[in-house]
């Protein structure tokens, strides 16, 4: 059974990006910006 990775602030599961879907958390990424926060570090790297 695999381990689901949670936020550090509010314990809930995190996205595939690692980024928090919890609307009330304070490390909230709205999924738009998820996606293109997510093409920004692949291109960098």
């Amino acid at each position: 059974m695999a381990v689901k990775k949670r936020c550090i602030r509010c314990l809930k599961v995190v996205r595939a990006d690692g980024t928090c879907q919890n609307k009330n958390c304070v490390l909230y990424v709205p999924e738009k910006e998820a996606k293109k926060t997510t093409k920004a570090s692949d291109s960098k790297a």
